[in-house]
């Protein structure tokens, strides 16, 4: 994972991804790999971004419990 900047506003969006291989029936047939988390933040005037992974990054420290959504009868 990549260093973030501390002290900044940084977005997180989640992305799918395509290989570029003309045999890869996943971005062929698909939206591609993924979905992956990316964070996006400034430097400047300059819109910087990374890889962050398959897990958001807040949920690694702070993990989220959902209830079960009820069945529809």
């Amino acid at each position: 994972m990549i260093q973030l900047p501390s002290g900044q506003h940084i977005t997180y969006q989640l992305q799918y991804r395509k290989c570029g291989k003309t045999s890869c029936g996943t971005c062929r047939d698909g939206q591609g790999h993924g979905p992956y988390w990316y964070a996006y933040w400034r430097e400047g005037s300059r819109l910087r971004s990374g890889y962050i992974g398959k897990v958001h990054p807040n949920s690694l420290n702070n993990p989220v419990v959902e209830e079960p959504v009820p069945a529809l009868i």
